[in-house]
Formats: structure tokens, sequence, C-alpha cells
């Protein structure tokens, strides 16, 4: 890398970030379904010609770090049958992909007759057939039944849509506004191509690639530097799943035995539970993302940034058991993997606390929400939407409290919330509120974050719902465990109230094939656990607190031994002393 120039290459590395940033702006400013353009489930990449991540902007961390085993199959599978103007969809889970619900756009890159990179952009659609809109049923037995699956495909060939192939596509599709959506991401991809051409026009191609090489090593020995620090040796955590939308007292496990060798981490998943009958299981491309968004996290936690593409990935090994929840065999249906997410992570930040205790996290509160579709008698239109606004808390760490409603792990801080004017004017709902949930956070010298409640009534034309996610209380689940001395979180509790009166529980992983108009949904999602002795905490946050309505007055006198007055507004410094006394005896 001698001949690389550092300052050229960090000005590179920044501008093909920028072009990635640039697609997904388009991409979310040109799509039609809000789950794109409203909740950013989605992500925009840059390749270079073998396949190597360059650069992303991801909104939706778990389909960004599943979004480059699609494209080494791709490169396999047409080998040299690629040409300047070919544009390749893909979603298939059994040939690289992460979901099907999660399609691929990939365009590869000409440059003077040369293939020299790929542009890529993929999100979550709207529907992607199978026997249920949305794409969501826990009755799938097999992939068939779940999604279309489309393998590496070109609907565009040389510059010329094949319009068999793409007509083909739509026919098994129940949305319009799917094709709209996958038209903005070719034409994201197509900006990406744009704009690397000019890149390519100034500075060359082998300068280009020089440079890229150089990044990707710096960001490699940079990784390699951190892991290097850790204690060599395997250690072993686990999660569980509550649920696999048939059974719901039905408990899985979800095993990591984590391996560290000198510069080297390699996570193996072997000892997890048997595949489930359902739709509970996992693609190794989507195991690859959840690994690698815990990955993140503990590596960022001790100060590294450095930029996101394959140097940054290279030192992590991967084992997954052929047949187990993790991989599970074809043609298993495996929708609900990417929300496995959840325990992936869980089990790998319980394998590594007691080593990198100043890294991990807590435990999350694991995710839930639901997918609905219905018609909106509004427009006579279909409609389809995930309830992405209902978000748990994270856990906390050491040195910092949880993020209030962050939500799913495997969008940590980037897809976004809906806006709820938005999701009224676009969706059949109405909307009653949506808001932290108080004493719903694990109790710690950091606290866990704050979990939410919300409510809505469904008046839509039939209406039907799923829901994706786990940590249901009337199911048994356990709350997101504290660490070192913190307090647990607190669990999700999903119910209607029907119009005829009557009142019945949501499970975690349930479908309701009608859903009558004048339902309301009434929601809870709980907070993450907490991290460290409470009473140490500083009184005057828990103050804070209690006066904004987030703690309870007997929950700070309980949980933290802070006195408060009624108010919230002092503390009651002898019986907070006394307190605290108190649990030391």
């Amino acid at each position: 890398m001698s001949s690389a120039d550092p300052i050229l290459a960090s000005v590179l590395q920044r501008r093909v970030q920028a072009i990635t940033h640039e697609m997904a702006t388009v991409l979310m400013r040109s799509s039609r379904s809000p789950i794109f353009n409203e909740i950013g489930d989605l992500v925009t990449v840059i390749f270079d010609r073998q396949g190597r991540t360059l650069a992303q902007t991801e909104y939706a961390s778990i389909i960004a770090n599943g979004a480059q085993p699609p494209l080494a199959h791709i490169i396999e599978y047409f080998g040299e049958d690629l040409h300047d103007g070919d544009v390749i969809l893909h979603n298939d889970v059994y040939t690289g992909g992460n979901q099907n619900a999660d399609v691929g756009v990939f365009l590869p890159i000409f440059f003077e007759g040369e293939l020299v990179a790929w542009s890529a952009s993929k999100g979550h659609v709207a529907d992607i057939g199978g026997m249920t809109a949305g794409g969501y049923d826990p009755r799938a037995r097999d992939v068939w039944q779940e999604a279309f699956r489309i393998p590496p495909l070109k609907i565009q060939e040389q510059g010329k849509l094949r319009r068999d192939v793409w007509d083909l596509v739509r026919a098994n599709i129940r949305l319009e506004i799917v094709a709209e959506d996958i038209k903005a991401m070719i034409g994201a991809c197509t900006i990406g191509k744009r704009r690397l051409g000019a890149v390519l026009e100034r500075y060359g191609v082998a300068s280009f690639d020089t440079h890229m090489d150089y990044v990707i090593d710096a960001s490699e020995r940079q990784v390699r530097a951190e892991i290097e620090r850790w204690p060599d040796g395997t250690y072993h955590g686990e999660s569980f799943m509550q649920s696999d939308g048939l059974d719901p007292s039905k408990r899985y496990r979800i095993a990591v035995a984590v391996t560290i060798a000198g510069s080297e981490i390699t996570f193996d998943f072997s000892e997890t539970d048997d595949q489930a009958p359902g739709f509970t299981n996992m693609p190794a491309a989507a195991a690859i993302g959840a690994i690698r968004i815990a990955f993140l996290m503990l590596v960022t936690a001790g100060g590294l940034s450095t930029p996101a593409n394959h140097g940054l990935f290279a030192p992590i090994h991967t084992v997954f058991r052929k047949g187990s929840l993790i991989d599970p065999h074809f043609p298993a249906s495996t929708i609900f993997g990417n929300q496995m997410c959840d325990e992936v992570l869980e089990s790998i930040m319980r394998a590594l606390a007691e080593i990198l205790p100043d890294r991990v996290t807590a435990g999350w509160n694991q995710f839930l929400c639901t997918a609905l579709s219905a018609t909106d008698p509004r427009t006579g239109e279909p409609s389809v939407s995930l309830t992405i606004f209902q978000r748990g808390g994270p856990g906390a760490m050491r040195g910092a409290d949880g993020y209030d409603a962050l939500g799913f792990t495997g969008t940590p801080g980037s897809m976004r919330s809906p806006d709820m004017e938005m999701f009224e004017l676009s969706t059949p709902h109405l909307m009653h509120y949506n808001e932290y949930l108080p004493d719903s956070a694990g109790h710690g010298e950091w606290r866990g974050g704050y979990g939410t409640r919300s409510s809505w009534t469904f008046y839509g034309e039939n209406e039907a719902g799923t829901t994706i996610g786990d940590d249901m209380a009337s199911e048994g689940a356990e709350p997101a465990h504290g660490l070192f001395g913190g307090g647990p979180g607190s669990l999700n509790e999903l119910r209607l109230r029907l119009p005829d009166g009557s009142v019945r529980d949501w499970g975690s992983k349930e479908i309701i094939d009608h859903i009558p108009p004048g339902t309301v949904c009434e929601s809870v999602n709980g907070g993450g656990g907490g991290y460290g002795d409470a009473f140490l905490r500083d009184p005057e946050l828990v103050r804070a607190e209690v006066r904004d309505g987030l703690l309870g007055r007997d929950a700070a006198a309980r949980d933290y031994g802070v006195a408060v007055s009624a108010d919230g507004r002092t503390i009651d410094e002898d019986e907070t002393q006394r307190l605290r006394a108190e649990a030391r005896v």
C-alpha cells in the first residue's frame, strides 16, 4: 500500500460514503411505501468488483450487514455474463438473502468496458407474495407459503427492461407500490453508478482501487488491534425465544461460543436448538448481520471509530449448524429471522460480560410490533403497514443509561419511528397516544431505557394483523436481564378491545385474520435492563425522573433509596441516607 496517499484515501472514502448517503436520500424521497419513506427500512451500498463493501448508508442495520452475501452469490451465479446496464433483483434466503421481504437491487458498474464496482439498494417491501399480504404468517411451513422467491434475476439487461421478467415479478406481488419502490431502488443505484463514474473519471480506476484497498486494510488493522486487547479464550452465552408462533409455551435456546484468539474472533452457534416448524428460523445472512451489529457495539464502545467496510468485519468468523434455528434446512420458512437479532445479540453480550464489562449492554427489551394489512375505506386501496412506533428500551451499559424507546436491536438508532400523522394519513388507523412507559426501565447505577405505550383504533376493511416479537408477559417470557446488580427491565403486553366489548390478549407471534372495524389495540413495550448497583445512582438523576413522571416516588425509594417530595422538586436527604444505609446492612 506504499503508493497510496493517506489524505487522498480519506477523501475518497468520504466521497464514496457521501454517494451512498445520496442514494439513500433519493430512495426515501422517491419511494411510495411508508416502510421506505417514513420508517427507512433500507440500506444503500457501494461494493468493489469483488463484492467487498466500500461504504454503506444504513437505516436498517440488520439489512445493511446482510447485504453482502447475496452479491457474493450473484457474482458466482452470473460469472462473465454481466454487462453494463444490467439490473439484478434478489431476495431468496437460500441463496444469500437475509429475509424474503427484504428485496435487493444490484447494479454492476462498468468503466471503460471493465467491471469496476457495484451499487446496491435493499429494503423491506410492503408485499412479496406468499399466502398472506405483507408476508408475516406464523402458519407458514415452508418458503413457498411465505413469499415469492427471487434468486439472482436480471430484470434489465444491457440497459433494456426484460418486460416478461418484470411482469412475472409484478404478477406475484399484490401491491402496485412495491413495483414503484423497486423502480426507486433502481434509481438510487443509478445515482450511485453516475456519481462513482465521476470519481473514476477524475482519479482513474487504478488510483481508486489502490486507495480503497488502503482504506479497507486500515480498517482491518484497527479492528484487529482492538480485538488483540481482549482476553483470549472461549466464552459461552445464551438467550431464549418464547413461542414459535404455533405453541406459545415453546421455548427455544440460542447459544453461542465466542472464541478470541489473537486478532481473530469466532462466533459459533452450533449448540443452538433445532429449527422450528413455523416461521421462527433465521437465515445465515440475517445471523451474520446480527453478529456484526453486536460486534460493532463492542468495538465502538471502546472508542474505535472506523468506516463500515469489508475490513471492519474481516477478523470475524461464523459457525452455524445446518438444521438449527440459525441456518435451517431448506425449505423452512424464515420471515421472522430478522427479529431474532434480539436473541443473537443478547447471547453474545452475555458471553462477553465478564471479560468486557465496559463494553457490553444489559438486556434489551425484545422487539414487538405488528404487521397490518387492510383495505382503506377512504380510497378503496390496499394498505400494508408496520407499527414500528411500538418501541421498547435498550439495556444500560457502564457509564451510560439505555436510550429511551430505541426499539429493535436490528436497527439500533437508525430506523425511524413513523410520524403519527403520516401513519394516520397513509393507513386506516386512528392513533390515541404514543408515549413513554413510566416505571418500565430496569434500575441500576445506569438504568435501562424506558419503553413505550401506545393505542390506536382499526377502521380498515378486511383488516388482518400479525404480531412480530417476543418478551410477552402473557406467554411467560422473562424480562430483559440486568448486569452487575442492575435490575431487570419489563415485559410487553398487547391486547385488543373488540367492538362487542370483549378483550383478548394478542400473542407475540400470532395472526388474526379479521380485526373488526372499531377494534382498539393497547400496546405496552417494556424497558431494558439496568447496570450496576442502583443505590450508587446520583439522587438528582432519580429526582429528575420522578419530576418528569417517568419514575414513581415509591419506585424511587424502593429501587434507588431516594426519597423524593410529592412535587418531585426536592430530595429528603436524611431519609435518602437512611434508605441507602439500610440497604447496605
